[in-house]
């Protein structure tokens, strides 16, 4: 919170600025610590840093402050999702979604009605066909003959022009229909961690509100998993970010393969994940980790500049289970602190809620 301060401070410290010139100084402030922590210049952290130098919302002070009390250097991932959670808005997307499956269904509609209206002028064509066959074995008026034609010949051109609208609503119908594809492939996209291709924050907090309502609605059972790669900044700063990101595609990875059907694994920070096992007990949710745990530390992870030696990582997990009238937090807050446990007990090691 000290460093949003001075940087408040530095932008008050003159008389009363006008508004104008209040939102330049906060730009040139937002650069400034772009420069200072290396952040990428893109238009999510510019936007991080300006509400951040602007102490608004404070929701993102609090969170940039946390991460920077931490000593870590910046992660791209983890900016990104205070982004996400402060300063995005998810609504105008869900009304696209909307609009684009609400027009799809109205032109099914409008289609439904041309198909009803071009069988209903078959009909009437059929009929006036008959007719215009009986009259000409038949002693009608001239006039009449002529008037019936003109009605035969409008109504073809009417079934014409009908057919090509029905066409080009077809037509339209499939780009429609395309288009809200992509707009749910690029969705699904969106809940996936680009490094890791395991869920992201997003999901995972989208997840457990709905597993939370599934717990209370149905009795089921569900745990919760918190699981951090053991001194990953010494990996970092020994080794490289390459190798780090090695690191954690493979951890990810593994973690993927150990879990089925409804289990979600997501990345939950920068080098934690968060795993979400639906209908199982806390001490079959143990061995499970333990088992992953095992298999981790015996993986090979890169091969370290001296002499090409492979070089071993190890994890850290917390476990808690759902319990009546628990919430999200309060289930994070309990794998967090077995997490805790874990770590100040020697690291490499599950630690359960309720498990010795």
């Amino acid at each position: 919170m000290q460093a949003a301060v001075k940087i408040e401070e530095n932008l008050s410290s003159a008389p009363e600025p006008s508004e104008r010139t209040l939102i330049f100084r906060r730009c040139k402030a937002a650069f400034q610590e772009i420069q200072k922590y290396g952040t990428p210049p893109d238009p999510t952290t510019y936007a991080l840093w300006y509400a951040y130098v602007a102490r608004s919302p404070a929701a993102v002070t609090v969170a940039v402050d946390k991460l920077l009390a931490s000593g870590r250097a910046l992660d791209r991932y983890e900016l990104a999702e205070i982004h996400r959670e402060y300063l995005s808005d998810n609504s105008a997307e869900a009304a696209q979604e909307a609009i684009g499956k609400e027009f799809e269904e109205s032109i099914q509609d409008v289609s439904a009605l041309i198909r009803s209206g071009m069988s209903q002028n078959a009909e009437f064509c059929s009929t006036l066909h008959g007719i215009e066959s009986s009259s000409q074995s038949q002693n009608v008026d001239g006039d009449f003959k002529t008037m019936l034609s003109q009605l035969v010949s409008e109504s073809l051109k009417m079934a014409e022009s009908s057919s090509r609208l029905s066409q080009g609503l077809l037509a339209t119908q499939e780009r429609v229909k395309k288009l809200n594809e992509e707009l749910e492939q690029a969705r699904q996209q969106s809940l996936l961690d680009a490094l890791t291709a395991v869920s992201n924050r997003r999901a995972f907090e989208d997840r457990m509100k709905w597993q939370i309502d599934d717990a209370r609605e149905n009795g089921s059972k569900f745990c919760l998993v918190l699981a951090d790669l053991d001194e990953f900044k010494q990996v970092n700063d020994t080794y490289g970010h390459q190798a780090g990101d090695d690191v954690l595609k493979k951890f990810a990875s593994l973690l993927f393969e150990h879990t089925k059907g409804q289990d979600l694994v997501a990345r939950y920070g920068g080098d934690e994940f968060a795993i979400v096992l639906p209908n199982i007990e806390i001490t079959s949710a143990y061995n499970l980790m333990v088992s992953i745990k095992h298999q981790f530390e015996g993986m090979r992870m890169f091969n370290t500049p001296n002499q090409g030696a492979s070089t071993m990582a190890t994890a850290s997990f917390g476990i808690s289970g759902y319990k009546d009238r628990r919430t999200a937090e309060d289930m994070v807050t309990a794998a967090d602190t077995a997490l805790s446990r874990a770590k100040t007990t020697g690291r490499n090691r599950v630690c359960a809620e309720g498990l010795s």
